[in-house]
């Protein structure tokens, strides 16, 4: 699979929670005697970053001014990219959620960060400005954009707002690229996104499931809310359902965001395959109930056996390279659905 990678940039003032150029010449920075191993060879600071129209809002410009040192990620999946291109020891404030191993993959680091914040509350501008960061990276995730972004503008924080959430293996690569280009870590950004590409496209099916007319349906199962949630929408495990030759029953069922399922719901919709995403390590204890009812248990894919299991590190945007192996895993299952 090839994913067409955006060549610039983008960014908007905004922040988050629960719960995605051109470079201005200049003369190279002095390196910095405490940077995470990062790039040899990077285009110095200050350097003017050309933001693309997305979710977030109309397209523009922002001016980093030097190599950002003090990082505030305000989404999961931007602290792990930035973990991930080695710079796990510049963030000053991440989702706590991203210290919890069935999600995060860079735990053992991401324990030195100095601040947390919960995922069930609306961060607030208050806690971001009080970390002092010189670069605030976050997605367009529940309407937060609308209510700290400007705030955190008038402080005058250098804000990388991306234009779109972590839906897609198209927003991804994007993603994983602006966030390389606003840190000066372009190349390892560049290796990220080709080792990511290449193994979604070694395992993916012969044929997605949006182009099989035949294609399995598969119900995708979350416990991120403390309860069943069905998967709906942009979702990124649906992304990788569809690429590993599936289609998703939320579309039939006509929902447009993930959100609680009923037993009834289930046994009308009767998938050929139910998947249960732990999205915080309680495994299959939030499900059990949904699971025992006696409606349920007649449905086949409802059977023990019959279930899909797998950590939300494997199937969720956040998981970058684990995405791989995720996909491995639903292409093999799901070709024992056909």
């Amino acid at each position: 699979m090839n994913i067409a990678r955006s060549l610039t940039v983008a960014a908007l003032t905004a922040a988050t929670l629960l719960g995605l150029s051109g470079c201005a010449p200049a003369a190279p920075a002095a390196p910095s005697t405490d940077a995470a191993p990062a790039d040899t060879a990077v285009v110095g600071f200050p350097r003017t970053i050309e933001i693309p129209a997305g979710r977030a809002g109309e397209a523009h410009s922002i001016t980093v001014e030097s190599e950002p040192q003090a990082i505030a990620a305000l989404d999961y999946e931007s602290a792990e990219v930035i973990a991930e291109l080695g710079l796990a020891d510049r963030l000053v404030l991440i989702p706590e959620a991203v210290l919890n191993p069935t999600l995060g993959g860079h735990v053992e680091e991401m324990q030195a960060v100095p601040q947390t914040f919960p995922v069930a509350m609306n961060l607030d501008t208050e806690t971001v400005i009080s970390t002092a960061p010189d670069l605030v990276v976050m997605s367009p995730r529940h309407g937060a954009e609308d209510t700290i972004g400007s705030v955190l503008e008038q402080a005058g924080l250098t804000t990388l707002q991306l234009p779109e959430t972590w839906t897609s293996t198209a927003t991804l690569s994007r993603n994983i690229d602006l966030i390389g280009q606003t840190t000066g870590t372009e190349t390892a950004a560049t290796a990220l996104i080709e080792e990511i590409e290449s193994g979604l496209g070694e395992h993916a099916a012969p044929k997605s499931g949006s182009d099989n007319a035949d294609a399995p349906r598969v119900l995708v199962l979350t416990n991120q809310a403390g309860r069943p949630f069905a998967t709906a929408g942009g979702a990124f495990p649906l992304e990788l359902l569809n690429l590993a030759g599936a289609v998703s029953v939320s579309d039939e069922m006509g929902m447009e965001a993930t959100g609680p399922i009923s037993a009834e719901q289930i046994v009308q919709a009767n998938p050929d395959g139910i998947v249960l995403v732990d999205m915080n390590g309680t495994g299959d204890r939030m499900y059990a109930d949904l699971l025992a009812n006696p409606a349920v248990a007649t449905v086949p894919a409802a059977a023990d056996d019959a279930l899909m299991r797998v950590t939300g590190r494997d199937v969720q945007a956040l998981g970058l390279g684990s995405t791989v192996t995720g996909l491995e895993s639903f292409t093999a299952w799901v070709a024992t659905l056909k």
